[in-house]
């Protein structure tokens, strides 16, 4: 997977950043080119993803470190698996709830996935560049929170300590992302279930799940058909509190939830889709659209536009939609392996990642 911007190719991938004002992007300002870092070939695949660790200036504040780009170098399956199983046997049952609100949109020329993370106070955002050598590369968020880092803890002072090995993880705690492929997905919390265990079936933590989506699929079909080998669990291997969203390069896209110990997929029926935090399966649009004004207005604006919108309007899509404090507003472009961001609701910087 290479990543490049019109003036000249590399394969690390270049942000650019974009000062935005009332969502219309001014010629005049200043774009300031950011790349994920590159360390020596001649250390460890550890120490170089280590080493990679890239700040963005200019994000951070109280509870805030910041924005990091990390790109990581070899395989992390048997870290994952470890880390997998370490959730299994110490519950996360004090995890924080994720509230969030996810749509999808697909035009004859377009389609996009937008999402906000409406979590305060998460401390860093990792974005992580991760190209597993038996899988597909990809782009996804996380939170240093998840890893075990506290707020305000500046991530580049410790990556040297024991601790920092722990920034390898970023990729088995994706909370959204994108795959070569276009296939982009995204999590949102739902009200708890609990599930029986299979002999048949791997029991994995959601996000987990999510990594495993990136690396080895290419569209709905085989993401449907993999998730099937799976039991997913979050607060403890007994039960689970969200649910998924997933698009593809096509268009296509479906809602994954497990319950009463099975997959159940909804299929979108119209040219968008929308997920915040109901349970979607056989419930009535209309339904959904009066138990939550965060799926109304999403559903609303798509319905009068019908889905005809581009990646500005998506972000004032989910500006509207914004709860106290979403950590990350993202919209990813399926087609063009675009994403266009903002951190920490400072909604008029907006940070562009160009993947080809």
């Amino acid at each position: 997977m290479r990543f490049n911007n019109k003036k000249k190719k590399t394969i690390f991938p270049t942000l650019i950043f974009l000062l935005m004002i009332s969502w219309i992007v001014s010629a005049e300002d200043e774009i300031i080119d950011l790349k994920f870092g590159q360390s020596p070939v001649s250390n460890s695949d550890a120490s170089r993803t280590l080493q990679s660790l890239v700040k963005v200036q200019g994000t951070g504040g109280l509870c805030q470190d910041g924005l990091y780009l990390l790109t990581h170098y070899g395989e992390r399956e048997d870290i994952f698996q470890k880390e997998n199983q370490e959730l299994i046997d110490n519950p996360a049952i004090n995890q924080t709830w994720r509230y969030c609100s996810i749509f999808s949109t697909t035009t004859e020329n377009s389609v996009i996935m937008g999402r906000n993370w409406d979590n305060q106070n998460v401390g860093s955002i990792i974005i992580s560049l991760y190209q597993p050598p038996r899988g597909y590369a990809s782009i996804s968020f996380s939170r240093a929170i998840d890893l075990g880092f506290g707020l305000n803890l500046y991530l580049e002072r410790i990556r040297s300590l024991q601790i920092g090995s722990r920034l390898l993880l970023a990729p088995f705690y994706a909370m959204d992302g994108i795959n070569e492929h276009g296939l982009a997905i995204a999590i949102s919390g739902v009200k708890q279930t609990t599930h029986k265990p299979k002999s048949n079936k791997e029991l994995v933590c959601i996000t987990f799940l999510v990594r495993k989506i990136l690396d080895q699929t290419k569209n709905i079909k085989e993401a449907v058909n993999l998730v099937e080998k799976f039991i997913p669990f979050a607060l403890d291997k007994n039960s689970l509190n969200a649910h998924l969203l997933i698009v593809d390069s096509s268009g296509k896209s479906v809602i994954l939830e497990y319950t009463q110990d099975q997959w159940r997929k909804t299929y979108g029926d119209k040219s968008w889709q929308v997920l915040t935090n109901k349970p979607i399966y056989k419930v009535s649009d209309a339904m959904l659209r009066d138990k939550c004004w965060r799926y109304r207005s999403i559903s609303e604006t798509l319905e009068n536009t019908k889905g005809n919108v581009d990646w500005k309007d998506g972000m004032k899509i989910l500006h509207d939609v914004k709860q106290k404090g979403p950590t990350w507003s993202v919209i990813y472009s399926p087609r063009t392996k675009e994403l266009y961001f903002s951190v920490y609701q400072k909604w008029n910087i907006i940070y562009h990642l160009k993947a080809l």
